[in-house]
């Protein structure tokens, strides 16, 4: 049976706690039946699936990036392909944008499955003909039992700044990071995948909603929340970030991943934009393959960060790589029964000729 505590965190800030009987979210000992590894599957922009023993769910989910409304046929595809390799129980929406929840009300329609996500999501999901209770709106500081063995805490973020800007705490879209972790027999694993992002000085600003108006409420700076989901889930460190690239997450990794003890990252956001390859315009779309390649000399910043610090990074070549943490590490796992839904080849590029990134040579800010 689930039950939901409200109580309050920091000095306004909402915070409310789904828990299920059974199992262990520190180091205490687990039931039988526990997972021994965390599957991840990347399959465009911010778009993640995770396996966790019996229990799948995806964050975002946008397979179409464009246009005004669901699809009803993109979205049945991917979820045949995924359930190739997994199941589909659980929807998590880091942010409302178009390219990150505009399938959502159709998921929603086809699985039946519960959504966390933000206010402005879930009207949207409510507006399509799903019921109210399908979709539970998120704030921060929630804590989610997916089951005895799998949990995820919502984290307040930030979207990302463009080079130049600076936030004040109230810039934005309602943007959430989600910290995910799983008992295994021996040992929690850990992935913190913060759905967009600036960089520096804006992830110690609180965050704060309708300021000067009588109902403002004041949540806690990204860093504090992100501290505070941390330190409830008793962990060590973060095994695995997914972030960026956003065009000042290196400014985000200085702090991040010192501060954390992150082992690997993923960088997201990838092939999101309209690529121009032999002169032609490529739009988005999964059966093309990923538009341009992810370059590491294209973030020298950050590249050279995560090696001076041996976090090791692990970039997406294609859509529907797939990859799984264990105790040990993490590393790329065989996904072209799932990739074979879309037509992508088991390993590499393609089908379609990638082009340059649009934005070469705009990855990284000058002042990073």
């Amino acid at each position: 049976m689930k039950k939901i505590m409200v109580a309050t965190m920091g000095v306004t800030a909402f915070a409310a706690m789904i828990s299920a009987c059974g199992g262990s979210d520190g180091n205490g000992s687990v039931s039988a039946g526990a997972p021994s590894e965390i599957r991840t599957t990347w399959f465009g922009i911010s778009n993640f699936h995770y396996q966790v023993g019996k229990i799948g769910f995806i964050l975002d989910g946008e397979v179409v990036n464009s246009g005004n409304a669901p699809s009803p046929a993109a979205v049945t595809k991917a979820l045949s392909a995924l359930r190739k390799r997994g199941s589909v129980d659980y929807f998590l929406v880091g942010h409302e944008h178009g390219d990150h929840a505009l399938q959502i009300p159709e998921y929603a329609k086809q699985t039946g499955k519960p959504i966390y996500a933000p206010a402005s999501v879930c009207q949207k999901v409510v507006a399509y003909g799903n019921p109210a209770a399908q979709c539970t709106t998120i704030r921060g500081g929630e804590t989610i039992a997916l089951d005895e063995f799998t949990t995820v805490r919502v984290v307040r973020w930030l979207h990302s700044l463009e080079c130049g800007q600076t936030g004040n705490g109230t810039a934005g879209v309602e943007t959430f990071g989600f910290l995910i972790t799983a008992n295994t027999f021996d040992r929690v694993l850990s992935i913190y995948a913060s759905d967009s992002g600036a960089g520096g000085q804006e992830l110690s600003i609180p965050r704060v909603v309708n300021k000067g108006l009588p109902n403002q409420v004041t949540y806690g700076s990204p860093l504090e929340n992100l501290s505070a989901a941390f330190k409830a889930a008793g962990i060590p460190n973060i095994d695995l970030w997914q972030g960026g690239p956003e065009s000042d997450v290196v400014s985000q990794a200085r702090i991040i991943i010192p501060t954390f003890n992150v082992k690997y990252f993923q960088p997201h956001h990838l092939g999101t934009r309209n690529t121009v390859v032999d002169g032609k315009s490529v739009g988005f779309s999964l059966e093309y393959g990923l538009h341009f390649p992810y370059l590491e000399s294209e973030v020298p910043k950050l590249t050279a960060y995560l090696k001076s610090v041996g976090t090791t990074a692990f970039n997406p070549v294609n859509y529907f790589d797939a990859w799984a943490l264990t105790k040990n590490n993490f590393q790329s796992v065989d996904n072209a029964e799932v990739k074979a839904v879309y037509g992508l080849p088991a390993t590499g590029t393609g089908p379609g000729k990638q082009g340059p990134n649009p934005r070469s040579g705009q990855l990284e800010c000058a002042a990073s």
